[in-house]
């Protein structure tokens, strides 16, 4: 999957990132919380890549400061705020790198307006 944000150092964007963590969530939490574990594994089947401790740290971190995911212990999952906006960005497509591209868009229009 191409992704059109990278830098130079082919690393990804913030919003790109947290979107990344969110959506991984949304999927590892589908039934019941999901830890880092849970988290990563997900992560890696949507962009063939591992995240790293501070991308998953500064990611949930940022989530649960804008109230998008649920902490219970060491584990997460989707706030209802986070279940609408994952609903919003997906309900016209199941394609996942279309999916990830709506939510880098709504993260980036948080950021860019808080």
């Amino acid at each position: 999957m191409e992704l059109k944000n990278r830098t130079a150092k082919n690393k990804m964007t913030e919003e790109e990132t947290i979107s990344w963590i969110f959506l991984s969530i949304a999927f590892a939490s589908e039934t019941e919380t999901a830890d880092l574990k849970e988290i990563s594994n997900i992560a890696d089947g949507i962009n063939h890549s591992i995240p790293n401790q501070k991308e998953l740290k500064n990611s949930i971190h940022w989530l649960l400061e804008k109230k998008l995911i649920e902490q219970n212990g060491k584990k997460y999952k989707l706030s209802k705020s986070g279940i609408i906006e994952f609903k919003e960005t997906s309900e016209k497509t199941n394609v996942i790198s279309k999916i990830w591209k709506n939510i880098e868009l709504r993260i980036k229009d948080i950021i860019e307006n808080n």
